[in-house]
């Protein structure tokens, strides 16, 4: 059931059903360049935040380091 509705899904939002070969073939398409341009479009320095859980002793964080 769950792989018609996977297939169904495909079929719903793109016209057409992706195969496993075809998934595999395009991750395996994707190159360093293209995750760093998607890095440098989403991860803008000057709205990165940061949460911190645990012992913060000693934790020296700087904006600098936040930079992609």
């Amino acid at each position: 059931m769950a792989r018609m509705s996977n297939m169904a899904r495909q079929e719903m939002y793109y016209d057409h059903f992706y195969g496993m070969n075809e998934i595999t073939e395009r991750i395996e398409a994707v190159q360093a360049e293209d995750v760093q341009q998607v890095a440098r479009e989403f991860f803008i320095a000057d709205h990165i935040a940061v949460t911190v859980l645990g012992n913060l002793s000693g934790l020296k964080l700087s904006r600098d380091q936040l930079d992609c």
